[in-house]
């Protein structure tokens, strides 16, 4: 683990201790090497950090291409492991990227539905999803993100003090002659059971369908 990225996560974690709690469930169904997918739901602007302090290795990341446009803030996380990529399109170059880093051995977090739910419900995975997991071979870990969505929900800007539960299912292996469609409901449905299991206040019937509803 690189200096920076080591102490750039002991300074999140210092402010997320302000703010409340943080519980990590599951930690041990990462394993500890080898190429790694961590897919989570996404829905705050604190689910980067918040997935990067819960895990015990250094992570990549996925981001949005727009966020390089601010220079600065684009040498900063491209400094901590992230990428950009191109929402709602098969961004092909980050798709390379993405299984270059996990043929190199590192933790590749990913957030399927590309931007963040409004309101805690899962959206359709990105198309170029399946791509990544079926070619990199990696264990695709689910993680669901609990109080993220009430600490800085958006729109906010100071964050209110919130407990945070980080919670990491069983490893799932995408089958080579697994269609699309069978992919993405194995791996949105596996976030989807950790969220009704660890967020009591969703609603009877949340979960994932392919047509996202």
């Amino acid at each position: 683990m690189s200096l920076f990225y080591r102490m750039s996560r002991g300074l999140v974690r210092c402010l997320l201790r302000l703010l409340g709690p943080t519980t990590v469930i599951g930690h041990d169904r990462i394993p500890e090497s080898g190429g790694v997918i961590i897919a989570c739901n996404h829905v705050s602007l604190l689910d980067p950090p918040l997935v990067g302090c819960s895990v015990r290795r250094e992570c990549a990341f996925m981001a949005r291409h727009d966020l390089w446009k601010f220079r600065p803030f684009g040498a900063l996380i491209s400094r901590l492991n992230a990428f950009p990529v191109r929402r709602n399109t098969a961004d092909r170059g980050a798709i390379k990227e993405a299984i270059r880093r996990l043929d190199e051995g590192q933790v590749l977090v990913l957030f399927p539905e590309g931007t963040r739910s409004h309101d805690g419900r899962l959206q359709p995975a990105e198309p170029g999803l399946t791509m990544i997991l079926q070619r990199s071979k990696a264990p695709v870990i689910p993680c669901a993100l609990v109080g993220p969505e009430k600490m800085l929900p958006h729109g906010r800007r100071i964050p209110n003090p919130t407990r945070l539960k980080v919670v990491f299912g069983k490893p799932y292996y995408p089958s080579a002659q697994a269609t699309r469609e069978e992919v993405l409901f194995a791996v949105m449905d596996s976030i989807a059971r950790l969220l009704i299991e660890h967020r009591p206040e969703l609603p009877p019937g949340h979960g994932y369908r392919l047509d996202g509803a």
